[in-house]
């Protein structure tokens, strides 16, 4: 049995170090290419929420030991605006006929021989009002030296796939 002082003594070691999680500035800004047109999209595209959905209490943790300047769903709604943004939409308010709304299922770290892989799990739903017409899996994986291009990397991946989905964009014709 384990005495409760070292109980304490762990539980606040655990603690101290969720909270002395390192600061990493992500600052997202798209600079990918997609052929993606939403210049013309038939009634509208607004984007919705996104969530979080891993389970944790600090939304903005990437990766144990890691915290981002924002909560990590709001960085990955902001990265979409922008894959759209670059595709000439014109996001627009509850009247748009179409909302893109996701939530984050994982994100993943590992050292490899190339530096630090970071995979980011999300899941999309179109809707045309209350109704969901599309909805798919993505995954971004990056790969580099540091955390903060590597997950630059990962979210420029996720846009990618979005982009060149054939079904998400016939649906918006």
């Amino acid at each position: 049995m384990i005495p409760r002082s070292l109980l304490f003594t762990l539980s606040t070691l655990f603690g101290a170090a969720a909270l002395a999680a390192e600061q990493v500035n992500v600052n997202y800004q798209y600079e990918g290419s997609h052929r993606a047109d939403f210049s013309s999209v038939r009634g509208g595209l607004r984007l919705g929420g996104f969530s979080d959905e891993r389970g944790l209490t600090d939304g903005s943790l990437i990766v144990d030991g890691y915290r981002a300047e924002a909560e990590m769903a709001e960085l990955l709604r902001n990265a979409f605006a922008q894959g759209f943004a670059h595709g000439g939409a014109t996001l627009g308010d509850s009247e748009a006929e179409h909302t893109v709304s996701g939530s984050l299922t994982s994100i993943e770290a590992e050292e490899t021989a190339d530096g630090i892989q970071l995979t980011m799990r999300v899941t999309l739903r179109l809707n045309r009002g209350a109704r969901t017409i599309w909805q798919t899996n993505l995954f971004g994986r990056g790969t580099a030296q540091d955390l903060t291009t590597a997950t630059q990397a990962a979210l420029t991946r996720l846009i990618r796939e979005l982009m060149n989905d054939d079904y998400f964009l016939m649906e918006l014709r």
